[in-house]
């Protein structure tokens, strides 16, 4: 029997070539649903080994949190100790949660001199404290607190008076306020007035050819002058010898030594006392009593170890909780940006003052006040130690007088002495402006100096600075006023302010402030 094949596919015209018969795909596609599978598999792992790490990193931060909140714990309870009693060193270790062990504390004048037996009752302190927390697992955490426990005196004196590095070289022809200088002893200039009192409370005083003192002029050593024409408006008191040897000079007051007094060409209205006979050259030098005695007891109010110690520099640092309770903080949007807007919005219900804080700022701040603002609360601009700051404020208004505007360039190292950090450098700092105001107070904080400063236009206020002497640093033109920020700031311009005319000084301890902490 014939049998006829059908077949699928056409012959090919021209008698070509049959087409191959189609593959069978079973294969491939088995392989391409195995990949995928493999590639689910595979993913899966890796979520569920995400989620276990996410879980066991979880675990961990809760652990380390759960120690660090406990070590924190510890350090509360050490400094409640220390402020109740304090000799005391240590306390117990917790036997329940939160769990802390192995707490201490130190104190000291400073962070770098921890040896005290007990934390001063009266003097500026710092507290270290060390305490390890430890968490439900076992695990700890063990931290490192600094405390600052600031002393400030009534009154204290500020702006132009007291000058922190010993080495000091006045860059303008006249100086007004009290003059300290702390370390070392000081020549006055040529042509120099100083509108108050000079001190150099341990060392000694020259006075150059047309030196003009106002004031009285208190030396730890000896009084000499130089030249011609040295004038001296009230008395010269000195535990060392005095020399008033200035041709054409004069003292209008007395002259008073604790070791000799000698005058030659230079004419003293007062009397002249000291406990060697005084010398003098000629008659008609002095128009009052010559008397040999010992120095008064009290030749020196205030006394040159207060006028020292009042006068130390305070370290104002960057923390928030240093500044009072009722500051309204606002952080500004740029570093260098335009500032007025958050100075002059009204603070938040509960608060009476502004600060602006610029600590997170990690390169160079401007401060920036434009377009006439009115200012109707006292502002505080706060800037970390590690950068420059350059403050630039125009005309402000105000809504009463003597509204304040403080620029504060902090000091965080609680060593009572000038810090300057190499990045800022000597007279890292600048004022480019601040134009002159009548109800307005302007106060200036900064370790490092300026070496920039308008000569005209001068501000009220206060400018507190210190310098690692370089000559290049100024001061601007301004007029001293007092200015106060509860509780940090209590500032006046003559030492008369702060004894009060009597030489008794009034102190104030301030709550202990977190420094630093490291963990």
């Amino acid at each position: 029997m014939l049998v006829k094949l059908f077949h699928p596919f056409p012959a090919a015209q021209g008698g070509g070539t049959q087409p191959a018969a189609r593959r069978d795909e079973s294969g491939a596609a088995l392989v391409a649903v195995i990949v995928v599978m493999m590639v689910g598999v595979i993913a899966a792992t890796v979520i569920a080994g995400s989620v276990i790490f996410a879980m066991q990193t979880n675990v961990h931060n809760k652990a380390t949190t759960q120690a660090f909140v406990s070590a924190e714990s510890g350090r509360d309870m050490m400094l409640q100790a220390v402020l109740a009693n304090p000799c005391t060193k240590t306390i117990s270790n917790s036997t329940s949660s939160p769990l802390y062990e192995n707490v201490s504390a130190q104190f000291g004048a400073d962070a770098d001199h921890l040896t005290d037996a007990c934390l001063s009752p009266s003097a500026a302190s710092v507290i270290r404290i060390t305490a390890t927390g430890k968490a439900a697992d076992g695990s700890k955490t063990t931290i490192v607190s600094d405390y600052q426990r600031a002393v400030t005196y009534e009154r204290q004196p500020g702006g132009t008076l007291a000058y922190f590095a010993g080495q000091f070289k006045l860059t303008q022809s006249s100086y007004k306020g009290d003059l300290v200088i702390r370390t070392g002893d000081y020549t006055c200039n040529s042509d120099t007035t100083i509108d108050g009192d000079l001190w150099a409370p341990k060392g000694s005083i020259v006075l150059s050819a047309k030196c003009h003192v106002t004031g009285n002029v208190y030396a730890k050593g000896t009084v000499s002058t130089s030249g011609s024409n040295a004038l001296v408006d009230k008395n010269v008191v000195a535990e060392g010898e005095i020399k008033l040897e200035s041709t054409g000079g004069t003292v209008t007051g007395n002259a008073m030594s604790g070791t000799k007094v000698t005058v030659k060409d230079m004419h003293v209205t007062g009397n002249v006392q000291s406990p060697i006979a005084p010398d003098i050259k000629s008659p008609g030098l002095v128009s009052g009593t010559v008397t040999t005695a010992p120095l008064p007891a009290n030749a020196f109010v205030p006394s040159l170890q207060a006028v020292y110690d009042m006068t130390t520099w305070v370290d104002f640092p960057s923390t928030r909780s240093a500044w009072g309770t009722d500051v309204d903080w606002r952080t500004p949007t740029s570093c260098t940006g335009d500032a007025t807007a958050k100075a002059t919005a009204a603070p938040a219900a509960g608060t009476t003052r502004i600060g602006l804080d610029y600590t997170a700022c990690t390169s160079a701040v401007k401060i920036t006040l434009s377009g006439s603002p009115t200012i109707t609360h006292d502002v505080l601009f706060l800037v970390p130690p590690g950068v420059p700051m350059t403050v630039d404020v125009g005309t402000v208004t105000t809504d009463s007088p003597d509204r304040q505007l403080f620029f504060v360039h902090a000091d965080n190292v609680a060593n009572r002495a000038v810090t300057c950090p190499t990045s800022v450098g000597s007279g890292g700092d600048a004022l480019d402006q601040v134009a002159a105001t009548t109800n307005v107070k302007v106060m200036l904080y900064s370790p490092c100096g300026i070496k920039t400063a308008p000569k005209k236009d001068g501000f009220r206020g206060q400018y507190y600075s210190g310098d690692s002497g370089s000559t290049k640093l100024e001061q601007p033109d301004f007029s001293c006023q007092p200015m106060t920020w509860e509780p940090r700031i209590d500032l006046g311009c003559y030492l008369a302010e702060a004894p009060d005319g009597s030489g008794d000084i009034i102190t104030k301890l301030l709550p202990p402030t977190l420094l630093t902490q490291t963990e």
